[in-house]
């Protein structure tokens, strides 16, 4: 058996996800940024019958 208590392994794992989280939303919105599309065309046609 491993000499940490279930706490402090519990501490460890919960720390590692955020960390792993935290770094793929920074690394995401680093690299990742949309396109400058510029304004696009909207025609509202209801459809008939929905409600």
């Amino acid at each position: 058996m491993s000499s940490e208590s279930p706490l402090s392994r519990l501490k460890k794992w919960v720390k590692t996800v955020l960390g792993g989280m935290g770094g793929a939303v920074v690394s995401e919105k680093s690299t990742t940024m949309p396109p400058d599309i510029g304004d696009q065309p909207y025609k509202d046609k209801p459809k008939k019958g929905v409600l």
